[in-house]
């Protein structure tokens, strides 16, 4: 019986990542800027890959920057903080009438209990809980992300183009370690692409299950974190792609008796606006 707590317990773990912070139930904060967009992000566990990374803390302040001329009317000419104001004014002008769309797909699912049973049972299921996850697509109101901070030291590669009457913004951020408590639009990552948040409360809306989250070492990394919009003569983001692979670590979790040594995960993370680009 045991077993069977222990595996619901990490299936609601993986389902959580589509469900944690209902846009219904989302409420701005003083740490946050006022234009954070109404997506569910929520958890799970998995290996990682190395790069440049930053932690994130729990609160952080919103800072509002002036809009300054462009130094030249060529994009691929301007510095990166002009891009970057041209993003951020773009992500403000476009957010309250912007049609996002989120979808999930799992890569990788590995628990290790110790004995392997846990392991194994849930390597059946697995099929099933990807197709719960990835069925999780849905479209939610505003620009990812706590963007009103965002600055050109969050990101590792910036440039801008023109395309036409378009210009195209694409940056590639700085990959992002979180914690069991992490603020989900704050760090390198959060401020372009909203990432988990607090792993604990999320949990705590399951009483019913022992999850001893505090005690466990949990390491939530957002790896391969990219943005490419397209902004139109107007100043608004028509077409847009933002995106990484939540790679979460949980090690030594204890859930009602049952000590789970490690679990991997690996679920890529997309959002679109206007199809995508």
């Amino acid at each position: 019986m045991k077993k069977i707590i222990a595996l619901l317990t990490i299936s609601i773990m993986l389902v959580l990542f589509v469900s944690c912070g209902n846009g219904s139930e989302e409420t701005t904060t003083t740490t946050e800027p006022s234009t954070h967009s109404q997506e569910q992000l929520t958890d799970t566990e998995t290996t990682l890959s190395t790069e440049t990374e930053s932690s994130t803390d729990a609160k952080e302040t919103t800072h509002e920057s002036t809009t300054e001329a462009k130094s030249t009317a060529d994009p691929s000419e301007w510095t990166e903080e002009e891009i970057i104001e041209f993003y951020k004014n773009a992500a403000k002008k476009s957010h309250p009438n912007a049609k996002s769309n989120q979808v999930m797909v799992l890569s990788e699912l590995i628990i290790n209990d110790g004995d392997g049973a846990l392991g194994f049972f849930i390597k059946i299921l697995e099929p099933a809980i990807a197709a719960v996850i990835e069925k999780n697509a849905f479209d939610f109101d505003g620009i990812t992300g706590g963007f009103t901070n965002l600055t050109a030291s969050d990101a590792k590669n910036i440039k801008a183009y023109k395309s036409g009457e378009y210009t195209v913004i694409e940056m590639t951020m700085k990959e992002q370690s979180d914690g069991i408590h992490a603020d989900a639009y704050a760090g390198s990552v959060g401020h372009a692409i909203t990432v988990l948040g607090d792993i604990s409360k999320v949990l705590a809306e399951f009483p019913q299950f022992n999850v001893d989250v505090e005690n466990a070492d949990i390491v939530v990394r957002y790896v391969n974190p990219t943005v490419k919009v397209k902004i139109n003569k107007d100043g608004f983001i028509e077409k847009g792609t933002w995106k990484y692979t939540c790679d979460p670590i949980i090690k030594n979790l204890d859930i009602s008796g049952i000590m789970i040594r490690k679990a991997d995960a690996k679920i890529d993370y997309i959002i679109t606006v206007g199809g995508g680009f």
